[in-house]
């Protein structure tokens, strides 16, 4: 996965999380927020991420995703 800062010009990457599985505990790159949580189910490019004691359920982009 690469990324781009507009503001700084700097770029990096870093690899897609390839072998998560259920219960790992994640942090989600949101444009606006970063999250952490528990997988909760895993289809293709799709992951459901679920917040502390339920407080939200989300499906995000696997690349969004970096396994703790």
């Amino acid at each position: 996965m690469g990324y781009f800062c507009e503001n700084c010009a700097n770029a990096w990457s870093r690899p897609v999380e390839a072998d998560l599985e259920v219960y790992d505990i994640v942090r989600v790159d949101l444009p606006n927020t970063t999250l952490y949580g528990t997988v909760w189910q895993v289809e293709g490019d799709r992951v459901q991420v679920r917040g502390s004691g339920g407080q939200w359920l989300l499906w995000v982009e696997r690349w969004r995703l970096i396994l703790y």
